[in-house]
């Protein structure tokens, strides 16, 4: 696969997996856990590309996220950007073909996603806003910590795919 085609097939990619992610992507559940191929694909793009493009197409996946889930519109992507913002700190310094800076950027960019996402949601609902009542500790616990062991499963997965590609150039 060509770089520069990669590069420019991110946005109508990430459309694609957002409508996937909230349609058929719970028939991938393992124990109840659904992975995140969005936001997967946001690290995998912001790794070999770096955090400028990689903000860009957080912004564009967490509205596609926001419209197909029904959340509230712009909280996926104020999550998505914070976890690209944790990611993208290894697109130079480190490199992403260390087998650590991948499976790290997946756990943490997890982790900022959903603590983010849980923030705006328990910020909703403390305003009166949102009726939602999410125990937070819980829902980290139950949910976060498992997803986050999934996504890094499938990043260590994906990791060849990752290898294969040539570094990037500033575009």
């Amino acid at each position: 696969m060509n770089r520069g085609f990669l590069y420019y097939a991110m946005i109508p990619l990430l459309l694609f997996l957002c409508l996937l992610q909230s349609t058929a992507v719970a028939r991938l559940k393992i124990a109840g856990v659904k992975p995140d191929l969005v936001l997967l694909m946001v690290i995998i793009g912001t790794l070999l590309y770096g955090m400028r493009p990689g903000m860009l197409w957080a912004f564009i996946a967490g509205i596609g996220l926001d419209i197909f889930s029904g959340g509230p519109l712009g909280a996926s992507s104020l999550a998505m950007m914070a976890a690209v913002a944790v990611a993208g700190l290894g697109h130079r310094p480190l490199s992403r073909f260390n087998l650590l800076v991948p499976l790290a950027a997946a756990s943490l960019g997890t982790i900022v996603y959903a603590v983010v996402y849980l923030l705006i949601l328990a910020t909703l609902s403390l305003a009166g806003w949102s009726t939602l009542n999410l125990p937070i500790f819980e829902t980290l616990r139950d949910i976060v910590l498992p997803v986050t062991l999934y996504n890094t499963v499938l990043m260590a997965a994906a990791l060849p795919f990752l290898n294969r590609m040539p570094e990037s150039q500033d575009l």
